[in-house]
């Protein structure tokens, strides 16, 4: 397994202040080598504003390994008992693994996962969509799959086509400067960041509206009856 935090902090500047990640993995999983070392150097975050890694263990109220792990049991078994045949595969491979443990999940519902499988053989990632519906496996360590996802190398089906992006800056426009956050070509943002981020989202659409009611044209999000603006979903 490639340890590649080293080649993430090359494309994707770490936080200033990471937001701590807590202690090591919690006793029922495994959690790899590579994952842990890129906490001590990023920390908990959120990749260009989609794809979210979370701590170990934390006692704030925020996403941990421990708690998503355990609720994606309780869903799978909930989906093998409405979908036994189409749940089948998945359900049978996880549960012969030695481990397994969800470390990420995205914005839309889709769940990264790192299993190790029994025997001594290498662990691997697994992104299962947010319908459970598809899952695809990746032969690689955490750090890689991150590295090789925001490269490019890797195209997860689950993921909708404008993931990775190409800057929080051209995403968000002047929402940067608002929120003072790094314009890197990828950006890497702790959770209070990524919150101002979305708090500060609709402001610049705000003024457009402002400007185009002004001028007595449409504003986006309108409906005729005076509706407001919506937040896109990515996809």
């Amino acid at each position: 397994m490639r340890d590649m935090t080293e080649d993430l902090v090359g494309l994707v500047p770490p936080p200033e202040e990471p937001d701590p990640a807590g202690g090591g993995a919690p006793g029922s999983v495994v959690l790899s080598e590579d994952y842990l070392h890129f906490l001590s150097v990023y920390g908990v975050g959120t990749f260009d504003m989609f794809l979210h890694v979370m701590a170990p263990e934390r006692s704030d109220g925020r996403a941990n390994v421990r708690e998503r792990t355990a609720s994606f049991w309780s869903v799978l078994a909930r989906m093998s008992e409405f979908v036994p045949e189409a749940m089948a595969p998945l359900s049978d491979m996880l549960h012969a693994a030695a481990s397994v443990a969800v470390w990420g999940s995205t914005d839309n519902g889709d769940l990264c996962l790192w299993v190790v499988p029994v025997g001594g053989e290498d662990g691997f990632v697994l992104i299962i969509g947010s319908r459970f519906e598809d899952w695809y496996e990746y032969g690689v360590g955490i750090t890689e799959f991150l590295y090789r996802i925001l490269t490019g190398d890797i195209r997860c089906p689950a993921f909708p086509e404008d993931f990775p992006t190409t800057g929080v800056q051209m995403v968000f426009g002047d929402v940067v400067a608002v929120a003072d956050l790094p314009t890197a070509r990828h950006s890497f943002l702790t959770g209070d960041q990524y919150i101002r981020v979305m708090d500060a989202w609709p402001a610049p659409w705000k003024t457009i509206q402002e400007e185009q009611r002004k001028q007595g044209g449409p504003s986006p999000g309108d409906s005729g009856n005076g509706g407001g603006f919506e937040v896109p979903m990515r996809g």
